[in-house]
C-alpha cells in the first residue's frame, strides 16, 4: 500500500516562495515531459502546468515572469493571454473561460509538495 509520502514530491522550503515569485519545476505529466509553475499569490501556494491554453507554449517562454505588470494576473509572455491566478481561468477575450491545468500542491511545516497522481519528478536522464 502506498503512503502519503509515496504520492507526493518535494518542491522546496516555504521561504523560497515569497509573494509574487514562482518556481519552475521539471516534471512528467501522465508520462510526458512538462514544466510546472508553483507560486504564491495572496498567501496561497498554487501550481499549474506551464502551458498556455491558446497555443502550446510555456507562460514564461519569452521572459522569466508569469505575472502581468500589476501583479494581479498570470500572463503568457508570448501571447499576452491573462489568467486568474486562483482559478487558472483565461480572462482574455481569446480563450475566455478556458483554464490552465491545475496541479495539487500542499504546504506543511517541512515545505512545499506536489501531490498529484498525474505528476512525477523528472530526473536528469528523463
Amino acid at each position: 500500500m502506498s503512503t502519503l509520502r509515496d504520492q507526493r514530491f518535494w518542491i522546496g522550503h516555504s521561504e523560497q516562495l515569497v509573494e509574487g515569485a514562482y518556481l519552475r519545476i521539471d516534471a512528467s505529466y501522465a508520462g510526458d515531459p512538462t514544466s510546472l509553475l508553483v507560486f504564491r499569490y495572496k498567501g496561497q501556494c498554487l501550481a499549474y502546468r506551464n502551458l498556455c491554453v491558446h497555443m502550446p507554449r510555456e507562460l514564461d517562454c519569452e521572459n522569466d515572469m508569469i505575472f502581468d505588470e500589476t501583479g494581479q494576473y498570470l500572463r503568457c509572455s508570448m501571447h499576452g493571454i491573462v489568467y486568474d491566478p486562483l482559478t487558472g481561468e483565461s480572462l482574455s477575450t481569446l480563450c475566455n473561460g478556458q483554464r490552465l491545468t491545475s496541479v495539487r500542491v500542499m504546504e506543511d511545516e517541512t515545505g512545499i509538495w506536489i501531490k498529484d497522481r498525474r505528476l512525477r519528478p523528472r530526473l536528469a536522464a528523463d
